[in-house]
């Protein structure tokens, strides 16, 4: 039960919730600059969310060179990855879009570094575009 409660506190969030949903979708390891561009969030509250999903044991946490990526553990949770999966809202849709889009930018398959990819993409993200 206490397992339980530690993945339904997790998912409380509305921004934990995008981040665990855009994961689960994905079905693939994501830097988190990749995440923060795709919900349009700034990096110290992405590495919070994906930190309290880690420890929740909703995400894994995979290092390489100075990049860190995320994927969602599907395996440690069906049940709980597939509701969320079934969950409806535009806000989902667009965080996908975002995220193909920024995946698109992915030099033979290397993470493209957030500067370039946001000069690319066209925007700022999180709270820089409200500056």
């Amino acid at each position: 039960m206490e397992k339980a409660l530690e993945v339904f506190s997790a998912l409380s969030d509305r921004t934990r919730l995008r981040i665990y949903r855009l994961l689960a979708d994905i079905g693939r390891d994501v830097a988190v600059c990749e995440i923060i561009d795709s919900i349009e969030e700034n990096q110290y509250n992405v590495s919070k969310h994906l930190r309290i999903l880690k420890n929740a044991g909703l995400v894994k946490e995979n290092k390489s060179g100075r990049w860190v990526f995320y994927c969602a553990c599907g395996e440690a949770s069906p049940a709980v990855s597939e509701l969320v999966k079934g969950m409806k809202n535009s806000c989902f849709v667009q965080d996908s879009a975002r995220l193909r889009k920024r995946l698109g930018l992915r030099k033979n398959g290397e993470v493209v570094s957030c500067c370039i990819a946001r000069e690319l993409m066209g925007s700022k993200s999180g709270k820089e575009k409200n500056r």
